[in-house]
């Protein structure tokens, strides 16, 4: 297809307009099928030839990573995409964790693992339109769960979290998002029972053990 045909068949399909030559219904089909998936549109609303060709060459248009994206490019992108299945009520947020050009783990912020998700009332911090009442965040950053999805292979299927003190609200959401399904403690904290009821709430069995004093 030459550019002349190109452009009497767009100007026939966009405006409907009526053009001498033959009409070729093959051609306009393609057209059709094609112009959904155009990722740059251009509106010639130029007074010269001279300024259409300026804004042209601002655009790049020949640029190659637009054919084939660099890293950075690629990367970022997927980091967008891997946003898009967040669940947040504040912001949507995607990461992805790479070594040597290989993606090693993505994420997205969220409630962790089992925990009724935020945009269901999981997270009262990101539900509610005052924050004056103390309440914490429960919501994973996508930073967070892009390095903790890294490490999961790791911990595995029924690892111990073992702890002198009960692990805070923070530190409780990052153990139930890495797998660990059981945690010891000893000390108690000043958030034992936000923290109980959240393993409780993930399946994590939670249990305080007291070693024996030294004789």
């Amino acid at each position: 297809m030459t550019l002349e045909d190109f452009v009497r068949d767009h100007d026939r399909e966009v405006f409907g307009e009526r053009s001498s030559g033959s009409h070729s219904p093959s051609r306009l089909s393609l057209l059709r099928r094609a112009s959904p998936q155009v990722k740059l549109k251009i509106v010639n609303s130029f007074d010269s030839i001279a300024e259409l060709h300026r804004h042209l060459d601002s655009l790049d248009i020949t640029d190659t990573n637009r054919l084939r994206p660099q890293w950075d490019t690629y990367f970022m992108t997927l980091a967008d995409l891997a946003s898009q299945r967040s669940n947040c009520m504040k912001r949507r947020v995607g990461a992805i964790l790479v070594r040597e050009n290989r993606i090693v783990a993505t994420g997205y912020n969220g409630t962790p693992r089992g925990v009724k998700n935020c945009n269901e009332g999981g997270c009262g911090h990101c539900n509610q339109t005052s924050l004056t009442d103390g309440t914490e965040c429960l919501c994973l950053h996508a930073e967070e769960n892009a390095l903790l999805e890294a490490g999961r292979d790791r911990v595995g299927a029924n690892a111990t979290m073992y702890c002198n003190t009960c692990p805070c609200l923070k530190c409780t959401i990052k153990i139930i998002q890495s797998g660990v399904k059981r945690v010891v403690y000893n000390l108690s904290y000043k958030v034992d029972e936000a923290s109980a009821q959240l393993f409780q709430e993930a399946g994590v069995d939670i249990f305080r053990h007291v070693p024996p004093p030294e004789p």
